[in-house]
C-alpha cells in the first residue's frame, strides 16, 4: 500500500520548477500554487498582467492534488437553507455562481487541451436515512421552483439503476456536476499560466510580507524576494502565520481518501452505473467515485495524528467502503492519503480584499475542486477593477473566528456529536 495519493502516482509528466533566487518584480505576486492561485494567475495573464506564483512545495501539493476530484455544483448546505439564511436573491446569485464554476473549468480544459479525465455526468447525493430522502425531495422541489433547475430523485427500490448497493434509501441527482483527475487539471493550469507569460516558483515558501508604500508590496522567501503592486494569498486550509487574520478566519479539517486496485470494467459499470460523482447525507459523510483507470476512490473525515492512528482510520474507512459496496470486500487498497479541507464559520467560501491590500479566497468546505477556479477568475477581475461589487461571497470586512486557537478541540467534540446525530437522525 502506498501513502502517495493516486493522483500523484498517476500524474501527467510535468517539469520540476525552480525555487526563487534573488530579487524579482511583477504586477501581482500570488502565494499558493493550487487551483485558486493558478486561476488568478491564468486569468491575469490573459489581460497581460505579469504574475509570479510562489508555491511552498510543488504545484498541486495541497488540497488541489489531494481531493476526491468531484466538481460539484452547490454548497455544503442545501440551497433552501442558504435562501433562509441570506435571502432569496442572494441565494440565487450564489447558486448561479456554483453553476458557472463547472462551466469555467470545462472551458479552460477545452481551450488549453488539459488531459485530466473530465467527465460531466452529474452528482449523486445518496440518502443515509429514509428521513434524509424526504429532505432531498423537498430540495428538488425548491431548486425547480426557485431556479428552474431540474434534478431527479431515485427511490430506494430503483437505486440499482444508479449503483450496486442497498446501503442507501434513495438519491438526489443533478446532471451538471463532474469528476476529473484533480492534480492533472492543476498541472495543466500551471502549464497554461506559463504559456501566457506567468512565472511559477516551487519550494519557495513565502516567509514575510512587507508594505514599503501604499502601492508596493514585497514578499520574502528564504533565498529571494518579489516586489509587486498587488498581492494575493490563496493557500486555503494550509494557511500559516504569514497573515494572521486570514489564518484565524479559516478552520482546517482533515479528510482521508483511499483508492483500490484496478477493478474489472464490468464491475465498475455496476458499482456506479453512470460514472457520477457521489456523496451521502451523513454529517460525517462518505464521498466516492470511480477513477478513469477503474479504481474506486473513497473518502471520509478523519484526523491522522500518527501512523497507528492513520492505520486505524483507513481500516475503518475501508470497512465503510465495503458496507456501501459489498462487492469490494476482497478488493485490495493500493493508495491511502489525507489532506486538509478549509471551512469558514459560515461554511461558504470567502473572497475579498483586506485593508492592507491583500486579496484572498478560501474556505471551500469540500467544494474547492469546483468553486476555486471561478473565485480565482473573480479575484483577477477585482485586481484590475473589473469585478462585480455585489459578489455574495465577498467578505472584505474579514473577522477572525472567536476562540480560533481552540478549534482543534472543538472539532473533536463536533465530530463526536455528528457521529451520534448520524446514528439517531
Amino acid at each position: 500500500m502506498s501513502d502517495l495519493s493516486l493522483w500523484h502516482a498517476t500524474a501527467n509528466k510535468h517539469p520540476k520548477r525552480p525555487s526563487l533566487e534573488g530579487e524579482k518584480t511583477c504586477d501581482v505576486v500570488i502565494i499558493g500554487g493550487g487551483f485558486t492561485g493558478l486561476s488568478v494567475a491564468y486569468h491575469l495573464q490573459q489581460r497581460n498582467v505579469k504574475t509570479i506564483v510562489l508555491e511552498a512545495q510543488s504545484v498541486g501539493w495541497g488540497a488541489s492534488g489531494r481531493n476526491g476530484g468531484e466538481v460539484l455544483i452547490g454548497y455544503v448546505e442545501p440551497m433552501s437553507a442558504l435562501a433562509k439564511k441570506y435571502g432569496r436573491e442572494t441565494a440565487k446569485q450564489m447558486f448561479q455562481m456554483s453553476m458557472d464554476c463547472v462551466d469555467v473549468i470545462a472551458n479552460i480544459i477545452e481551450k488549453e487541451n488539459i488531459q485530466c479525465d473530465f467527465f460531466r455526468n452529474g452528482n449523486m447525493l445518496t440518502a443515509y436515512k429514509p428521513s434524509h430522502l424526504d429532505s432531498l425531495k423537498k430540495e428538488q422541489e425548491f431548486l425547480y421552483d426557485e431556479y428552474h433547475f431540474e434534478t431527479k430523485v431515485i427511490e430506494k427500490e430503483d437505486m440499482h439503476t444508479e449503483m450496486e448497493s442497498t446501503y442507501y434509501h434513495g438519491a438526489h441527482i443533478d446532471d451538471k456536476s463532474a469528476i476529473f483527475h484533480p492534480l492533472n487539471y492543476c498541472l495543466g493550469l500551471a502549464d497554461a499560466v506559463e504559456k501566457y507569460g506567468g512565472t511559477i516558483y516551487e519550494n519557495s515558501e513565502a516567509m514575510k510580507i512587507e508594505h514599503p508604500s501604499k502601492d508596493e508590496v514585497v514578499v520574502k522567501t528564504r533565498n529571494g524576494s518579489v516586489k509587486a503592486k498587488h498581492i494575493g494569498i490563496f493557500v486555503n486550509a494550509y494557511t500559516t502565520d504569514l497573515h494572521k487574520l486570514i489564518k484565524r478566519a479559516i478552520v482546517p479539517v482533515e479528510s482521508i481518501v483511499l483508492a483500490t486496485e484496478r477493478l474489472p470494467e464490468e464491475l465498475c459499470k455496476r458499482l456506479i452505473v453512470n460514472n457520477r460523482a457521489a456523496c451521502d447525507t451523513k454529517n460525517l459523510l462518505y464521498y466516492y467515485r470511480l477513477s478513469a483507470d477503474h479504481r474506486m476512490v473513497f473518502g471520509g473525515s478523519g484526523r491522522t495524528t500518527s501512523k497507528r492512528d492513520a492505520k486505524r482510520l483507513f481500516i475503518h474507512l475501508q470497512k465503510g467502503m465495503t458496507e456501501v459496496f459489498p462487492a469490494l470486500k476482497d478488493a485490495k487498497v493500493e493508495y491511502t492519503w489525507s489532506g486538509k479541507v478549509g471551512f469558514t464559520i459560515e461554511k461558504i467560501p470567502y473572497i475579498g480584499q483586506l485593508d492592507d491590500g491583500t486579496h484572498f479566497a478560501f474556505g471551500y468546505a469540500g467544494h474547492g475542486a469546483a468553486m476555486s477556479t471561478l473565485l480565482g477568475k473573480i479575484v483577477a477581475a477585482n485586481i484590475v477593477n473589473e469585478g462585480d461589487k455585489n459578489n455574495p461571497l465577498d467578505r472584505s470586512n474579514l473577522k477572525p473566528i472567536p476562540f480560533h486557537s481552540h478549534n482543534a478541540k472543538g472539532l473533536g467534540i463536533m465530530k463526536y456529536y455528528f457521529k451520534i446525530k448520524d446514528y439517531i437522525s
